[in-house]
């Protein structure tokens, strides 16, 4: 059995680890660990190793399986170095090669009830995953819980985009929300089987839609935080690239979302739907950019950056509305 702390094989049936006196124990949680942006680079392996660092920190007491899941093509170039940063990390391997693909992959083959998912780009704090087990144990009736995620780096680009692209989860405390952080989440693997991800990448708002009619909780515990990886500008065009792709194809797959019936204009629907992020945009900044670093006296300069930023979803929301396959960004 490989202990869960610090990665060394002990013989069948051993209670302690004898290399670190460590308890074991089957999981209590497993760790889905998937970059989905710039993978296979090396801007996405040192942003990977950065998350390891951080979960190598967790003040979680009780077992827990990491696992870093990975396509058959990419696997081979995964860095040596990682084993050394989180001796208890696993390393799996799937010929899914989309991130939503192996994070189902993963789910399926879990032996635990409890899975929680980070992104590769996503340092969690040290209580990180301490937070996410107790409020999951605190609140049975949950099917997930999301996290709060903020934006690395301190410049006003990065917290303005922080609260308008990370706290659509949020409500201010910790309470029913009505949607999923797929890049910080803990899920009963029962209700992510029920309701896996769709395509990909940001198409995670129809499994949250998905939870919700079928009668599922979903929970925001905003003590649970990581910090996303943020590139400034490079980052923002091929998020909202993606994003703008998905929120047409979204409404196409499921014409029962909010504002679906707009994909019937066309492209007339386009300027409406960019209008309406702006809005959104705006109203996330407003009400939740505290909690993201903003002041008052900068909400009219965030205001231009998100009414800037929403503007390069248009796009992807063309290539959508033309049936291209993909927005072209280094989201997979």
């Amino acid at each position: 059995m490989r202990c869960a702390k610090c990665g060394s094989e002990n013989s069948s049936g051993q209670k302690i680890c004898g290399e670190c006196g460590f308890a074991l124990e089957q999981p209590a949680v497993r760790v889905v660990i998937i970059s989905d942006y710039a993978s296979g680079l090396e801007a996405g392996w040192d942003d990977l190793r950065t998350t390891l660092k951080a979960l190598a920190q967790q003040d979680f007491e009780e077992p827990a399986d990491f696992m870093l899941v990975e396509s058959t093509e990419l696997a081979p170039q995964i860095p040596s170095d990682f084993a050394a940063i989180l001796p208890a990390l696993r390393v799996i391997t799937a010929p899914q090669r989309t991130a939503y693909e192996l994070k189902n992959t993963a789910v399926q083959a879990a032996s635990t009830e409890l899975v929680a998912m980070l992104d590769g780009d996503c340092a969690p704090s040290a209580d990180w995953l301490r937070r996410l087990v107790d409020a999951m144990r605190a609140h049975p009736d949950a099917a997930a819980i999301s996290g709060k995620t903020v934006h690395a780096g301190n410049g006003l680009v990065n917290r303005a985009m922080g609260a308008a692209n990370r706290s659509y989860v949020e409500v201010g405390h910790a309470g029913p929300t009505g949607s999923l952080s797929s890049n910080n989440a803990l899920f009963r693997r029962s209700a992510y089987l029920a309701h896996p991800l769709p395509f990909g990448p940001f198409g995670s708002h129809l499994q949250s839609e998905a939870i919700l009619r079928s009668g599922g909780r979903l929970l925001f515990e905003p003590r649970a935080l990581v910090v996303h990886a943020y590139e400034g500008w490079a980052t923002e065009w091929d998020f909202r690239r993606g994003c703008g792709y998905a929120v047409i194809r979204t409404c196409r797959v499921d014409p029962r979302l909010q504002y679906a019936w707009l994909t019937r204009l066309g492209y007339f629907s386009i300027p409406l739907f960019v209008a309406r992020r702006i809005l959104t945009g705006w109203w996330y900044c407003l009400s939740r950019g505290r909690g993201h670093g903003l002041v008052w006296y900068e909400l009219p300069a965030a205001f231009a950056l998100v009414a800037v930023a929403s503007c390069m979803e248009a796009p992807g929301m063309l290539s959508a509305l033309r049936n291209q396959p993909g927005a072209g960004t280094l989201f997979r």
